[in-house]
């Protein structure tokens, strides 16, 4: 999976959300929330708002259009999770093999 920064238009105006891309570029989903530039150190910030700024290096998009998109998509189907573990099963599996 990837993601980007994207410019919106809504009607309260112009805001930054994330979007979600398979790598084959297929849209996944997006943020509904604008996303919000932080960091943890000030070089961190400047450069979270350094990848805001190339959001405007490409179309601006309307969560309308990306919902319309979304919606024409088939639903995916269920991912097998029959042999996944749990962090307990895993934990002991591995405290197992550190015994032997």
């Amino acid at each position: 999976m990837l993601w980007t920064y994207r410019v919106f238009h809504d009607l309260d105006g112009y805001c930054i959300r994330i979007v979600y891309y398979e790598r084959d570029k297929t849209l996944i989903g997006y943020q509904k929330e604008p996303a919000m530039p932080t960091g943890a150190t000030a070089e961190d910030l400047f450069q979270e708002i350094e990848a805001f700024k190339q959001a405007f290096e490409l179309p601006i998009l309307t969560m309308e259009e990306l919902d319309a998109e979304l919606a024409t998509r088939p639903p995916q189907p269920k991912k097998d999770r029959s042999q996944n573990k749990t962090l307990d099963r895993v934990i002991a599996e591995l405290d197992s093999e550190i015994l032997t």
